[in-house]
């Protein structure tokens, strides 16, 4: 059992250095390290929401999760979740694409203040 336990602590990897995930190259069924597609798009979308959201208060936009997630981290007070689903709205009508599913907009202090999935309205949190 414990032998168990070691073996998927080592398989899972304790994560290297590179941020990168390694892919293995389908066509010649090695395992090389291969640039998966979607890294690309995962950055159109950060960057056409940049650009669709220009607000002062927006410090940073980020796609998370394998695309999955745009996530913006802004200057906004905990309070101020009106301001941070305005954020979100905006965001909403170009963040989503067939990998991107949700939008999270952050406040200053990490608190999540406005979530948006595809197909819904965004809404602010409390």
């Amino acid at each position: 059992m414990i032998v168990l336990g070691t073996a998927l602590l080592i398989l899972s990897g304790c994560g290297g250095a590179g941020g990168s995930t390694p892919t293995v190259d389908i066509s010649t069924g090695n395992g090389q390290t291969a640039a998966a597609p979607a890294e690309a798009s995962c950055g159109e979308t950060a960057d056409k929401v940049k650009q669709r959201v220009r607000r002062p208060e927006i410090r940073s936009v980020a796609v998370e999760g394998q695309c999955t997630s745009v996530s913006i981290k802004t200057a906004l007070d905990d309070g101020e979740s009106g301001k941070a689903k305005q954020i979100c709205d905006a965001a909403a009508e170009v963040a989503y694409s067939e990998d991107t599913n949700a939008i999270r907009v952050l406040g200053r202090s990490g608190k999540e203040l406005s979530v948006g999935i595809a197909n819904a309205p965004c809404l602010a949190q409390p």
